[in-house]
């Protein structure tokens, strides 16, 4: 089981804009983030990520990534002034092209929009941005020849362009993300504050994590999940504990409400079937716990996605 792209495809993640252009006058836009996370390459030029909490504009040059966190309303701009006169929308950039000067700037962005309020403990851990430097990008890492593709591709164009282009936004995006999981789980070696992240880069409880995700319906115990980890009962759920500030149980109750939510939104199902699909066989038990993790009745969360 694929633990990272279960995570993303439970929140109902989505590709809702991706876009490149060649910016040869002075051009700013505004992305509004309250549904959406994304990421920025610089691939010609220089660019600047802006936001009302930022003391000065962050500088981004060719080669450089960033990756924005959900809710983080910022403004992506080729210098450190002009004003960005409407929100980015789907389609290409109103700027015109002028081949027979260099741009200022050549920007791809990549925009996912989640379908369901993400709960997974990731997404809390994760900066307002994820900023990889191209100096930090070793020469012979996937992130690198993903980057060094997509470059090509965008220069180069050819037959089916267009669809490599939208793969290997995919691909970077989901190297960005694993990048970070990498960097911060050995930054935050021997720590000792709690963190998801650092539950799933120890072995024991990968394997744990793993089996939890591939089938959170199933009626885990301490004692078969410590199995799974090749620890005793007592020492899973104390290492569970320290490395993830969380315990087993509740893990495993925030996956089964991230997939109940998701099939709230995405199905007709009754709240029975959708109970017994994540794993409670009584409804009643399935709205209590719903309702503790979320804060509102299964059925109050259909109406409201059905109002929104």
């Amino acid at each position: 089981m694929d633990v990272l792209t279960d995570i993303l495809n439970s929140a109902g993640l989505r590709k809702s804009l991706l876009v490149s252009h060649a910016f040869h006058s002075p051009w700013a836009m505004k992305l509004p983030c309250n549904q959406s996370m994304g990421f920025h390459i610089v691939t010609y030029g220089e660019a600047y990520i802006r936001a009302p909490r930022f003391d000065a504009p962050l500088r981004l040059e060719r080669g450089d990534v960033v990756l924005i966190r959900r809710g983080f309303d910022h403004v992506v701009s080729t210098d450190r002034v002009t004003e960005a006169p409407t929100a980015l929308r789907a389609g290409p950039f109103p700027v015109p092209e002028d081949t027979d000067v260099p741009p200022l700037a050549v920007v791809t962005c990549g925009l996912y929009q989640f379908q369901t309020e993400p709960i997974h403990p990731l997404f809390a851990e994760l900066p307002e941005m994820i900023v990889i430097r191209s100096n930090e990008i070793p020469a012979h890492s996937p992130l690198n020849v993903a980057q060094q593709l997509l470059s090509a591709e965008l220069a180069q164009g050819g037959e089916g362009s267009e669809a490599v282009v939208k793969a290997l936004l995919d691909v970077m995006f989901h190297y960005i993300l694993r990048n970070w999981l990498e960097r911060e789980g050995v930054n935050r070696e021997g720590a000792g504050e709690g963190r998801w992240s650092r539950a799933l880069r120890d072995p024991h409880l990968h394997r744990a994590i793993e089996a939890m995700h591939a089938h959170p319906e199933r009626d885990w115990n301490l004692e078969e999940l410590a199995e799974r980890a090749g620890l005793s009962r007592a020492a899973f759920a104390q290492r569970f504990k320290k490395l993830a500030s969380d315990t087993p149980g509740h893990y495993l109750a925030r996956l089964r409400i991230q997939r109940a939510m998701d099939l709230l939104r995405a199905t007709d199902d009754n709240l029975d079937a959708i109970a017994e699909r994540v794993g409670y066989g009584d409804p009643f038990v399935f709205s209590k716990a719903f309702k503790r993790i979320q804060g509102v009745s299964p059925r109050e969360f259909k109406k409201q996605l059905l109002a929104a």
